[in-house]
């Protein structure tokens, strides 16, 4: 959550900022970010973006105050949005708002945009190139199968965070024979195991030190996810985290494997 107290003027900008910012979570190869709003494109250097302000007091629809842990919350779902209150005697007042279906189909379409893998590699209806996986695969235990591949990392706790409901999603596919779940990290095994047997995931077969894997396929944000059907066609393609991410994903894997 961004500190909101800034000129009426600019809260257009700053609050398409803090949706987009507190739905999208990736880890930069650089200093420098490029946010996407409503309104445009903006690159903003890492000591640009304004740290929470924890004292800052939101209010609900009601009236009621809310302390940051509290709105925080709210906000992190994607759902709700930051407006003036329209009460004259409080121009400086802030109010926690749900979103309209228009505005939330709106947001929707853009976070969507903006985590959207689109490289010269990988990109949704492109073919994907399964040569960086037969280092670890022979090309037999590769074809056939839906493939989803998860690029994450041991300090990422959104990166791991939903490895016991993707757990289950799996179970209730029945665990198929034909959905190959490949969790590639660049930490080395120890690092990875460990972080595994706190947050295990269901039937998902380890592959440690890949970053041969993330490179070829331009992986610059965590976590990635990539699924690809059973003719190699990338059905599915995301970096960075949102509250679609997951929904989004049970929902390429079901389509490819033809449920």
């Amino acid at each position: 959550m961004l500190n909101c107290d800034f000129k009426p003027n600019i809260m257009k900008y700053i609050l398409a900022l803090v949706l987009v910012l507190n739905c999208i979570y990736t880890k930069a190869q650089d200093s420098t970010k490029v946010t996407r709003t409503v309104s445009g494109v903006i690159s903003m250097r890492a000591d640009m973006i304004p740290k929470p302000d924890t004292n800052q007091v939101l209010y609900d629809e009601k009236g009621k105050a809310l302390r940051y842990y509290q709105y925080n919350k709210i906000l992190s779902t994607g759902l709700y949005t930051i407006k003036l209150s329209e009460d004259k005697s409080l121009p400086r007042k802030q109010v926690i708002t749900k979103l309209s279906e228009e505005q939330l189909n709106k947001y929707n379409t853009l976070i969507r945009e903006n985590t959207k893998i689109k490289n010269q590699y990988v990109y949704e209806t492109k073919k994907l190139d399964a040569a960086p996986l037969t280092a670890f695969y022979e090309q037999d235990k590769l074809d056939n199968k839906v493939i989803v591949q998860i690029f994450w990392y041991a300090n990422c706790s959104t990166c791991t965070d939903f490895f016991a409901e993707l757990s289950e999603f799996f179970k209730s596919l029945g665990d198929p024979k034909d959905l190959l779940v490949l969790l590639v990290t660049n930490d080395n095994q120890d690092v990875a195991k460990k972080k595994l047997k706190e947050m295990p995931l269901r039937n998902a077969e380890l592959i440690s030190s890949g970053k041969a894997i993330a490179d070829a396929y331009q992986i610059t944000g965590y976590p990635a996810y990539i699924v690809s059907d059973k003719n190699y066609v990338i059905k599915y393609a995301v970096a960075g985290f949102s509250r679609l991410a997951i929904p989004d994903l049970k929902t390429a894997i079901k389509t490819s494997l033809g449920r």
